[in-house]
């Protein structure tokens, strides 16, 4: 079945007139391109894929994974390329925004051996609707597009990845060209410490939101005047479509956010994809994340550097050396004699979690006064790769890489009595919550309380907006 032009784009939840209401119709005429390049790759058009990374990602506690692959195609590049030469803040500003595509493929549907096949070169393939006939010979892997132009959208298919058909040359060149990690440069800490010194101004965190969003991470840390946004996800598995209003309570508070500045923990879409439902300013505000690339890394999506690229340009990308021996990169003074400290990861752990997430920034706030205990944002940092903080007394913790299976060992050292651990976690196809049940158990151990963002029975899994944590007060609430 041919999906036709502009299906999609007149059936989205936020209509173009409001969209162009609020800034304008270039950045409309954006969002209509990009409709048109996505119903081009639904309709069989010729693209090239590349595996994100080189090791699996754990996406359910009972087991499943998958890999991400960037998707482009000839108009992609095209695009691209006109857009990425535009070096006005102002013209950007008026008529672009960054969009996301790319094909996810689940190991229990495909053979792990046809995805190694592809290794990290570039590949030419199409995808193929489900309810058409493959005639063509190449490796045939089962999974799901994911399209973001705000809104997002998914569609179950096919990707045909013709692995003997030569990419031409300068194709290739064209890739390499465009889309290089190592052209970003890399910014100071003492300029990162003077940026998140002016954006919270010595605030107090009154509350943290963290967002009911499934499978990704969007933290909120609200002062009295000033707000600081760590990571802007989303889960991949339930992108709001045609009929499928999943987590809309949270997308509707994202595209209200406004904060100071943005910490990203690093640059896995599920920590970045929210940006596309967010208002066109908060990409005028400072966005501070690890290097795309470190000298054990040297690889990033298209995705992420397509989103760099543009707060590059805009003056407003600030990136962590990943290799940097100092891992304490900013200590934040807040009222109240606490702080807060932005930490990098060390990249130290066996377990098959990626190098990108064992390198990620970690928010750690803290009573000088140790009259409160700490709350800790992990992000997708791993327990062996976190600097020396476990041992303090830990009030809440936002627990690291959705509660997914790691080494626990550092999580041992962490004393009993803590409040809450929150997981941002969906659940599989059996309707089982999605966690590690060995992690869960430690957890268990140390804290009074192990909630999940969309706990709230009998009600569903979306009734909650966020899971808010009050430090001050020593609770938390599921936020409606």
């Amino acid at each position: 079945m041919k999906i036709q032009p502009e299906q999609i784009y007149r059936t989205m939840p936020f209509q173009t007139r409001k969209y162009e209401k609020t800034y304008g119709k270039e950045l409309a005429s954006h969002r209509k391109k990009c409709h048109t390049i996505f119903d081009n790759i639904k309709n069989g058009a010729n693209i090239y894929i590349n595996v994100e990374q080189n090791t699996l990602e754990e996406i359910e506690g009972s087991g499943t994974q998958y890999v991400r692959m960037s998707i482009l195609s000839d108009e992609i590049l095209s695009y691209d390329i006109e857009t990425f030469r535009v070096e006005g803040r102002e013209e950007l500003l008026n008529r672009y925004r960054p969009y996301f595509v790319s094909f996810i493929v689940p190991i229990r549907e495909n053979k792990l051996k046809s995805i190694y096949a592809l290794e990290e070169s570039w590949h030419e393939a199409k995808f193929i609707n489900n309810e058409e006939t493959v005639v063509e010979e190449g490796i045939l892997l089962q999974g799901t597009l994911e399209t973001s132009a705000s809104p997002i959208n998914c569609i179950e298919g096919k990707l045909l990845v013709f692995q003997n058909k030569a990419m031409k040359k300068e194709v290739l060149d064209k890739i390499n060209n465009t889309y290089d990690p190592y052209k970003f440069p890399k910014t100071d800490s003492k300029e990162i410490q003077k940026i998140l010194d002016d954006a919270w101004s010595k605030d107090f965190p009154n509350t943290i939101d963290i967002y009911n969003i499934g499978h990704g991470n969007a933290d909120y840390i609200r002062g009295a005047k000033h707000r600081i946004l760590y990571d802007i996800g989303y889960n991949y598995r339930s992108f709001p479509s045609y009929n499928n209003s999943k987590y809309l309570k949270a997308v509707r508070s994202i595209r209200q956010l406004r904060p100071s500045c943005v910490i990203l923990s690093h640059w896995d879409l599920d920590h970045i994809i929210g940006c596309a439902y967010a208002k066109q300013n908060i990409f005028c505000k400072k966005w501070i994340a690890p290097h795309l690339v470190s000298g054990k890394d040297k690889k990033a999506s298209t995705n992420a550097i397509r989103l760099a690229h543009y707060l590059w340009v805009l003056g407003n990308l600030c990136l962590v050396d990943r290799e940097q021996t100092n891992k304490l990169i900013a200590t934040i003074p807040c009222r109240k004699n606490a702080e807060m400290k932005l930490w990098l990861g060390d990249g130290n752990t066996t377990t098959r979690i990626n190098r990108k997430n064992r390198e990620g920034l970690i928010i750690q706030i803290y009573d000088k006064n140790n009259n409160l205990g700490d709350v800790l944002l992990a992000g997708d940092v791993p327990y062996q790769s976190m600097p020396d903080i476990l041992k303090r007394n830990i009030d809440f913790m936002h627990v690291p890489h959705h509660c997914s299976k790691m080494e626990l060992a550092r999580l041992g050292v962490v004393p009993t009595g803590g409040i809450a651990a929150v997981i941002s976690t969906n659940r599989n196809k059996n309707k089982k919550i999605n966690y590690d049940e060995p992690h869960h158990d430690e957890l268990e151990k140390k804290f009074r309380k192990v909630v999940n963002t969309i706990d709230n029975q009998p009600k569903d899994d979306e009734a909650n907006l966020s899971v808010q944590i009050k430090w001050v007060k020593q609770n938390y609430s599921f936020r409606q």
